[in-house]
């Protein structure tokens, strides 16, 4: 086996365990903010989360950006020339996408170590990951199938 395949496995089980995370807690775990649920209940629960997610995520992401810096070898080309094509373009845009997810994953640990992690926060980086998160998925597919 190659090492982009090794990679691009490793990419698909690590963007899936960290798309799942983000779908969950944005759109499923949101509910914990009603108030069907005391504020002891959701300060547990989130307590819990927050000290899974700061311990499993960062190797998730770690791995994702990895093999994904792992299979980007194979398109230098496309890189060079991100307008000439729209499977470049495509790449290009999926690649920004992902440093902003980073970009995000980065500020929502640095605030949580820090304990400065607000509600408002933490509900806007969710979200923006999580359309992120969309689009990069919606790239990785389309950017195989549909040109300009």
């Amino acid at each position: 086996m190659t090492a982009y395949a090794v990679a691009h496995i490793v990419h698909l089980f690590c963007a899936v365990a960290f798309v799942g995370g983000v779908f969950f807690e944005t759109l499923v775990l949101s509910v914990i903010h009603t108030k069907r649920v005391s504020r002891e209940a959701r300060r547990e629960v989130e307590k819990a989360l927050s000290y899974r997610a700061t311990r499993v995520m960062p190797w998730i992401v770690g791995g994702l950006f990895l093999s994904g810096l792992t299979m980007a070898h194979r398109y230098a080309a496309a890189f060079a020339h991100p307008f000439a094509n729209a499977f470049n373009t495509q790449l290009c845009l999926k690649v920004l996408l992902a440093v902003s997810v980073l970009g995000h994953f980065m500020i929502a640990v640095t605030k949580m170590r820090r304990g400065t992690l607000t509600a408002g926060w933490s509900k806007y980086i969710h979200l923006a990951v999580l359309l992120h998160m969309i689009l990069i998925v919606l790239l990785a597919k389309t950017m195989f199938y549909v040109g300009w």
